[in-house]
């Protein structure tokens, strides 16, 4: 009897623990140097508007970010480009997707993009393919940070790459630019 309560004890573990890991959302893994070479458009702008609303037969929720961009290091230069991701909040509704971006207008970010819809882009690799860029306020030198998202796996990660997709060292913009492009 107290082995079979053992070995219940233990299934119930690991079914608990397998559930939550398959709550997680997992992503292939994609370097900077891969998100260079698949995306059409690689540029650095601030956010500028948030705006979340209902597809046209109201089945998912959109979110559309738009980025006022200040250089272009690949693809045309465009004064604006709108990134669009599924999910969002409309009128007390939410529409979850683990991973999913968080905007902050305002916010200075490096995007990878691809094509998503006539006119606009979606961020290449899911979340991989957007930095948040930092200045150091003494200097102002530029440098880009991927933030943590705890809630995504990254699935083929090397070793010593963190697979909880948590930040990347600091490194310059321009370094890292160089970098992802091939550019030396």
């Amino acid at each position: 009897m107290k082995r079979r309560a053992t070995f219940l004890g233990a299934a119930v573990l690991a079914l608990i623990i397998a559930a939550e890991y398959a709550a997680a959302t997992q992503v292939l893994y994609r370097t900077p140097q891969q998100l260079g070479v698949d995306s059409e458009l690689v540029v650095m702008g601030k956010v500028q508007s948030v705006e979340s609303y209902w597809n046209e037969s109201k089945t998912k929720i959109l979110t559309e970010t738009r980025v006022t961009v200040s250089d272009a290091y690949k693809g045309g230069t465009r004064g604006v480009v709108t990134v669009m991701q599924l999910g969002g909040v409309v009128d007390n509704v939410r529409m979850t997707v683990h991973g999913a971006l968080q905007w902050d207008v305002g916010e200075e970010v490096v995007l990878f993009l691809e094509p998503f819809q006539t006119g606009t882009y979606q961020v290449s690799g899911f979340f991989q393919g957007r930095f948040k860029v930092e200045r150091d306020p003494r200097t102002g030198d530029a440098y880009v940070v991927r933030p943590a998202s705890s809630d995504v796996q990254l699935v083929g990660a090397p070793d010593g790459v963190d697979r909880d997709a948590s930040r990347t060292k600091q490194q310059s913009v321009d370094a890292f630019i160089n970098d992802a492009l091939g550019r030396r």
